[in-house]
Order: C-alpha cells, then sequence, then structure tokens
C-alpha cells in the first residue's frame, strides 16, 4: 500500500513537472515578436489617429501635423530602428520619420530593389483587405546590404490614408516566452505612444485641450487577442485622466485607491513612472470577465508632462 502510495505520488510530481517543462518550452522567435509589435503598434496608432481626426482634428493641415509630429517622436524597438509612415491612398507622404523631405512628395515611383513599385502594392492591400503584409528586397540603412524588408499596413479608419512600418529579417536571435513576447510588446507600445504624445500635446498650453487629445486618441485602441489591452493615463497628483474601458471613472481622484490586496494602487503606477518607468504589479478588475486578477502594468512619464502613461497584462489563467 505504501509502494501504491509513493508511486502514485511520483505520477503526480513528473505530470506536473512535464506541464511546467512544456509551459517553459513555448517559445517564440523574434522575428515572430517583432512582427507582433509591428502589427500592434501600427494597428494600434492607425485606430488612434483615425478617431481623433473624426472627432477633434478635422482640418487636414492638423492632420498632417499631428502625424508628422507623432511619428517623428514615437521610435520603437531597442534601436529605436522602428517607426512609422504615413501615406495616402492617391500615393502622397504625409509623415516619414526617417526622410522628412519626402513629406508632400507622390511615392508612387517607389521601388525595391529588384525595381518593383511598393507603394501601389500598398494601397491595393489596404484598399481591398484593409490591412496586410509585404515582403521585399531593399537597401537597410544601417548595414548597406540588399537585405528582406517585411512591412505592415493598415488603413486609418474614417480616412483616406494609411499606417505603414516595416523592419529588415535578422538572424535566429532571442526566444520568447509568452509573458515575456507580452511584456516587450506592451512595454514597445506604452514607450513609443509616450514620446509621441509627448511631442503633440506640448505646444498646447490648455490643459482641458491636453487632455480631451488623449482621450480622443486612445480611446477605442485595444490589442491581445481578447482585446484586454489598452492605454490608460494618470496624472502625479493622482486623478484618472484616460481609462478607455471604463470613461464614467476619467477625472476622479484616485490617489488613495487601493487594490483587492490592500496595496496603494495609484501610487505605486505614480512612483514608478517617477522613478524612470517600469512594470508594477496589483489586483485589477479583468473587463473582459469582471473578476480581479493579478495584472502587471508598465508605466512611464509622458515627457514633459506630469502624466503617465501605461498598459497591463493579466497573469495566466
Amino acid at each position: 500500500m505504501k509502494t501504491s502510495y509513493l508511486f502514485v505520488i511520483a505520477l503526480i510530481f513528473a505530470a506536473a513537472c512535464t506541464k511546467d517543462e512544456s509551459i517553459e518550452t513555448t517559445k517564440f522567435s523574434e522575428s515572430t515578436v517583432n512582427k507582433t509589435i509591428l502589427q500592434t503598434y501600427t494597428q494600434s496608432l492607425a485606430t488612434g489617429i483615425g478617431n481623433l481626426f473624426t472627432e477633434r482634428l478635422t482640418d487636414s493641415v492638423l492632420q498632417a501635423y499631428f502625424s508628422q509630429n507623432f511619428c517623428s517622436a514615437a521610435h520603437f524597438f531597442d534601436d529605436e530602428s522602428g517607426y512609422v509612415f504615413v501615406e495616402t491612398m492617391s500615393g502622397y507622404n504625409i509623415a516619414h520619420p526617417i526622410h522628412p523631405e519626402l513629406e508632400g512628395q507622390s511615392s508612387l515611383q517607389q521601388t525595391d530593389a529588384n525595381g518593383t513599385k511598393i507603394t501601389p502594392i500598398m494601397i491595393t492591400t489596404v484598399r481591398h483587405m484593409g490591412y496586410g503584409w509585404l515582403k521585399y528586397p531593399y537597401l537597410n540603412p544601417a548595414t548597406q546590404q540588399i537585405e528582406e524588408k517585411t512591412t505592415f499596413v493598415n488603413q486609418i479608419p474614417h480616412t483616406e490614408w494609411y499606417a505603414g512600418s516595416g523592419y529588415y529579417e535578422k538572424a535566429a536571435g532571442q526566444l520568447y516566452s509568452e509573458k515575456q513576447k507580452n511584456e516587450v510588446l506592451v512595454k514597445t507600445i506604452v514607450n513609443g505612444f509616450a514620446s509621441g504624445i509627448g511631442a503633440v500635446i506640448l505646444p498646447l498650453t490648455d490643459s482641458m485641450e491636453r487632455v480631451e487629445l488623449m482621450r480622443d486618441f486612445l480611446q477605442y485602441i485595444r490589442f491581445f487577442e481578447d482585446q484586454s489591452g489598452y492605454l490608460f493615463v494618470i496624472d502625479y497628483k493622482g486623478y484618472n485622466v484616460v481609462q478607455p474601458p471604463d470613461p464614467s471613472i476619467q477625472g476622479t481622484y484616485e490617489w488613495d485607491m487601493q487594490d483587492a490586496a490592500g496595496n496603494f494602487l495609484v501610487r505605486g503606477l505614480i512612483e514608478k513612472a517617477q522613478s524612470g518607468g517600469g512594470f508594477y504589479s496589483y489586483l485589477w478588475e479583468d473587463y473582459q470577465t469582471g473578476l480581479q486578477k493579478q495584472k502587471t502594468a508598465y508605466v512611464i512619464q509622458i515627457p514633459g508632462t506630469t502624466y503617465l502613461i501605461g498598459s497591463g497584462i493579466y497573469a495566466p489563467e
């Protein structure tokens, strides 16, 4: 009987180890992570621009000004090689962070290393499918070599514009777990949007104009398969500025807010942002299920302001 009991325990332990090992061995390549970042970042920006242009910036000159200033400041990836360009469906460049001299010029004659015109393919992809991927040989400015470039394009809702971003394929690099992949994604989006938002709201002297612009811009941005990803903004006095899933709490004073475990949630987020930014864990309602869950948010200060911007990841079930 004792031997059988120990045998059963051994089987349970082995099964648990096997389960843990299967979780740990689920890895994503650097290329897969980069593609996820590229698509999520570009789609998020397109969504934000589309709503902002519908609700607030209806003048085409202001729309171009916003696009150029946001995109020029909002680089991403560790080497800041990631950026988003904006073009019209008729083939004119609106915003190009690397080559601003192209802004306002036609890009219809732009070709890849084989002489194939790229822009008409992007326009066709966006017009007929809404978004899509392209791969083509192109000169990598970092290496001065012809390399395969992967580009994602996405229509900006309610406009005749589209946004795009690309990266160069690399040799096999780091492998990421699901948790690591999501953390890199959230950190990349928050850092990029912090820089971009800072660039476009600093010229605004009216604080409510800044707040309303951020609310319109971030209201409908969602990511992750369950749409649980969003961007929130809090000011350093403890007021909730932008909370897309629950706008009813925007403007409320939350300095003394505690999570279900008694942690001072807002104070912790503010301290983390003021110390240079990073991840902070707490309990928070999952708006998809209504349940309290462990959440880890990445927060950072919006440059030149007393606001922090952040986004979080719920712990897996």
